[in-house]
């Protein structure tokens, strides 16, 4: 059978479906990946082909453009102007996205399309082929909570954008209130926000790219190595004062921390400022990184919280975002992490949070129990099956 995986417009939405994408190579069927350009340094390293859609959209640049730093959204004042931005560039994309995608559906012909449900394009496309839809979570399911509503993930019809039915109906595709047939959800059910319908718990495996090690990665900690890393897309949405890191550092190193600071090529930039005691890795994906530390401190990304989940180590999370926010707070619930949001971000609280998920039992027994529920989570060869059987 011929699968077509599509993600959203980040390395970070694709990594969680690289797993499932193995798998389903391995079981004998043909893969392909539909991506934006950024795809292209990306998605060939995973050792997959991959056919390039809207290249002219820069969703990086409409997200830099329409999400301004916002305090916590309420069930009275959700999102507002925000989600209403988010809405139109998802459209915007779909719009360019949707004839790449229904054009590469028809002559490939794929049997099963896998996408992030972000992709409003992956319905036409699955529509053009005669396959099912399936999505593929990077997080919890947050296109379902209040604060979102998203098309095709629950809302009713009713409420679609009228520019998003017109694109459905120049293709050719019936508007649903779900999209897809079922949903592959990597996040765990215990850190859930929403009842995710016909939902397939898949384990999460850590894949955070390819790259090259260094030595210093793989060497034996000079005491309790502590990661600290930021989402790249961060810095580009909201600006380096979303992740105070120089105030990260300076905690870490009273508290006598081996510190290594973890960043693409283009964050460099903001390391160089630090204390020549940290060490400081530059495009090293975090699952070589991670097993050998004894707590991580980030941004709140889906995939970092998952990857130390995955490896049993201890969180502290430093919030900006809506998005980000809503992840930490089911991570702190389990107590397996602590979160602090930036709104109200004071010295001491970073110290005292740095003792606890440094020194705390609490906390490392509860990381220690979110790793078994991760590895308890049915592995991707079995995923693989079930949803090729949907066909």
């Amino acid at each position: 059978m011929r699968v077509l995986f599509v993600p959203a417009s980040a390395p970070s939405h694709y990594f969680p479906m690289v797993p499932l994408i193995w798998a389903c190579r391995t079981a004998g069927h043909e893969v392909c990946v539909a991506a934006q350009p950024w795809g292209g340094s990306v998605v060939p390293g995973s050792g997959v082909p991959m056919v390039t859609i809207a290249e002219s959209f820069d969703m990086t640049a409409e997200l830099a453009r329409h999400r301004p730093r916002v305090p916590a959204a309420t069930p009275a004042a959700p999102a507002g102007p925000l989600h209403a931005a988010m809405i139109d560039a998802q459209i915007r994309f779909a719009a360019e996205a949707a004839r790449d995608l229904v054009a590469l559906a028809r002559d490939w012909r794929p049997g099963l399309v896998v996408a992030d449900p972000l992709v409003l394009a992956a319905a036409p496309a699955a529509a053009a082929a005669g396959a099912p839809l399936v999505h593929h979570l990077w997080g919890p399911d947050m296109l379902r909570a209040h604060e979102y509503g998203y098309p095709g993930c629950g809302v009713p019809l009713s409420a679609w954008p009228e520019a998003l039915r017109g694109l459905y109906a120049r293709h050719g595709c019936e508007p649903r209130v779900e999209n897809a047939v079922a949903t592959v959800d990597p996040w765990l059910a215990t850190m859930g926000i929403a009842e995710t319908p016909s939902r397939i718990p898949i384990r999460f495996v850590p894949y955070n790219g390819s790259g090259v090690l260094p030595r210093s990665v793989l060497a034996p900690p000079r005491g309790r190595r502590v990661l600290v890393t930021w989402g790249s897309l961060l810095a580009i949405r909201e600006g380096m004062a979303a992740f105070p890191v120089a105030e990260v550092v300076g905690a870490l190193r009273e508290h006598g921390a081996e510190v290594v600071v973890a960043v693409t090529g283009a964050d460099r930039r903001w390391t160089r400022e630090l204390p020549p005691e940290v060490t400081v890795v530059e495009n090293v994906p975090l699952n070589a990184i991670m097993p050998s530390c004894d707590a991580a401190i980030h941004h709140g990304g889906g995939g970092t919280i998952m990857t130390a989940a995955y490896h049993g180590v201890p969180q502290l999370t430093l919030t900006a975002t809506l998005d980000t926010r809503t992840c930490c707070e089911r991570l702190a619930a389990t107590g397996a992490g602590v979160s602090l949001d930036l709104l109200d971000f004071t010295p001491d609280a970073l110290s005292d949070a740095v003792g606890e998920v440094l020194t705390g039992d609490r906390t490392r027994k509860a990381a220690a129990e979110l790793r078994t529920e991760v590895l308890a989570q049915p592995a991707p060869a079995d995923v693989a099956a079930r949803v090729t059987a949907l066909v």
